[in-house]
């Protein structure tokens, strides 16, 4: 073993991905699961259920880590999975709201709606999986830190449900959803360039 891996193994906190079976860990796979059953419900355009089940879901994204803090159970392994779960629950519940047809409501306020906020939060999604895998490929021969999210990353998620939330439910005037869209496409741009300058080596190192 090198003396890099063997510093790598040394320092639990930072490197270590074993996934512990805990309370936040276990918060998250809830969230992986209710992914299935939103896709479910939004295929058969039972939009309320979903809806809700969204909500439920956005909440344990919170909570595991919330948990993982207050229990002293945070884990680069369980921090890994909490991106991964985010991007099963998000990006299925989009695609399948898309093809349901609840966002034609900003048909004439939005250019090509809903593409340039589908295809923005997509795209950060297909950026955050390919960050983890690669990371963990890397990672197999060398000490190397996963970039902690940046002020505008840590809130991104949340611009990016708001509209599907939004639209799921009908909630508010069309304009309200417009503005959300609108609110998640600068905030997912912001959150490109921040990591672009911060975790870029991720891809380059």
């Amino acid at each position: 073993m090198s003396a890099e891996l063997k510093r790598m193994n040394s320092q639990p906190q930072e490197y270590e991905l074993r996934l512990a079976l805990n309370i936040p860990n276990i918060v998250t796979a809830m969230r992986v699961v209710l992914a299935g059953i939103i896709a479910w419900l939004l295929w058969q355009h039972l939009f309320l259920a979903a809806g809700i089940l969204i909500l439920v879901a956005a909440s344990t994204d919170w909570l595991d880590g919330f948990l993982a803090r207050r229990l002293g159970q945070s884990s680069l392994g369980g921090s890994l999975f909490d991106l991964v779960a985010d991007e099963v629950f998000f990006m299925p519940s989009l695609i399948l709201a898309i093809v349901a047809g609840v966002f034609s409501k900003t048909d004439g306020l939005m250019p090509w709606n809903p593409y340039p906020y589908a295809v923005l939060a997509l795209a950060g999604g297909v950026a955050v999986l390919a960050g983890v895998g690669t990371y963990l490929w890397k990672r197999r021969s060398r000490a190397f830190e996963f970039p902690t999210p940046t002020g505008v990353a840590k809130v991104n998620f949340t611009f990016w449900l708001a509209p599907l939330v939004v639209a799921v439910l009908g909630i508010g005037p069309d304009w309200l959803l417009a503005v959300l869209m609108y609110l998640a496409i600068i905030s997912t741009v912001l959150t490109f360039y921040s990591y672009l300058k911060k975790g870029s080596y991720v891809f380059t190192d």
